[in-house]
Parts: structure tokens; sequence; C-alpha cells
């Protein structure tokens, strides 16, 4: 009987300890882990005043015709007289490509960006193009000595949080002169297989 009695005692204990540590699986300290390896994006200065913010988002849109495709350009600066940094800067060119939507058809496109990340949101959407969209983003006027060369990339961000990569011809910082940039930038995947969504960003 003694020899049952301890048996089950050390059942109850391992299966204790086996209930502690699958709760562990869903605690508080699990799901922040889980969601640590979220994109890290770049985060645009702080300290720019009343010159950029929710108020004041910097966007531009143009209609563009199907046969002929297009450029749309976005340029914002902030003046910034002593700051260390210099002035803050954004260029952005979106090229739609010739034939990219049935070639008789005019639609409007808009690229706007965000007032906290670095991250650019373009419509329509490239899942509803048949070419994908070709992105030059420069940014200048930024502390990039938060940036980690091994992860430093330029990323496309889906409306339910698909991440896919890009490729692009240039991808560079300079930490002396406070800019990074993306040149020719596209997504790497065929167009069907883009989740809806339009944002293209840097990542650090």
């Amino acid at each position: 009987m003694k020899i049952t009695l301890t048996t089950l005692l050390l059942l109850a204990l391992v299966l204790v300890g086996c209930a502690d540590d699958s709760s562990f699986l869903t605690s508080s300290e699990s799901q922040f882990n889980q969601q640590s390896n979220s994109p890290n994006f770049i985060q645009l200065p702080a300290d720019l005043g009343s010159g950029f913010g929710v108020e004041t988002e910097y966007s531009t849109e143009k209609a563009i015709r199907g046969k002929n495709g297009g450029l749309i350009k976005l340029d914002v600066v902030i003046p910034r007289p002593g700051h260390p940094l210099g002035d803050f800067e954004i260029h952005a060119k979106v090229r739609v490509r010739k034939n990219s939507f049935p070639k008789n058809e005019n639609r409007t496109f808009t690229v706007s960006l965000d007032p906290e990340y670095c991250i650019l949101n373009i419509t329509p959407s490239p899942s509803t193009l048949d070419k994908q969209l070709v992105v030059d983003l420069f940014v200048k006027g930024v502390d990039v000595s938060q940036i980690n060369p091994d992860t430093f990339g330029f990323i496309f961000v889906g409306d339910n949080s698909d991440i896919m990569e890009t490729e692009s011809e240039t991808l560079q910082f300079s930490v002396e002169a406070n800019w990074f940039r993306v040149k020719g930038a596209e997504i790497i995947a065929p167009t069907d297989q883009t989740p809806p969504g339009a944002r293209y960003a840097f990542i650090r």
C-alpha cells in the first residue's frame, strides 16, 4: 500500500509540473516574445514639430492611364536650422509600369507618408495590378545609428500584416550623412500572390 501511495504522489507531482509548463505557452511573457518577432520599423524623428504629424499628413495623387503608365512623386522637406541631423527630407518615386491595368482605363494613384514610421502608403493596392510597382525612397535627417546592417531592409506589408520581401537595385544608408534609401524596389512574388494592401516600409 505504501508503494502505491508513493507512486500516486509522484504521478500527481509530474502532472502538476506538466500543467505549469503548458500554461507558459499562453502566458503574457510567451505572447510578448512571439510579438517581438514583428517588423522593427524605422521611426521618424519625434522633434519635427508642427511641420509633420497626423494633422499635416503628406500625400500626393496622380491620374494614370493604363497604356502609358506613369510616375508619382512625393517630396517633403522640413527645415531644422541648427539641428545636429540637418533638415528633414523624404523623396519618394512610385512608378506604375505600362499596361499594369487595362490600357484604356484611368486610375488615380495616391502616395502618402505615415507620420510615425518610415512607411509609404500606396493605393490602389498592387494586388489589383498586372505588373509590380517600382518604388524609390530616400530619407535624410534621421538618426541612422539605430540601423543594424544585418537586418536593414525594405518590405511590403499587406492589410492582414502579411509581409513580403522586396528586391531592389540599391539599399544603402550613411551614418555620417544621416540618410538611407532604396531604389528600384518591387515585390518578390507573382502579382496573383500579392496580399491586399499597399504599405512599403523600412525595417532596421
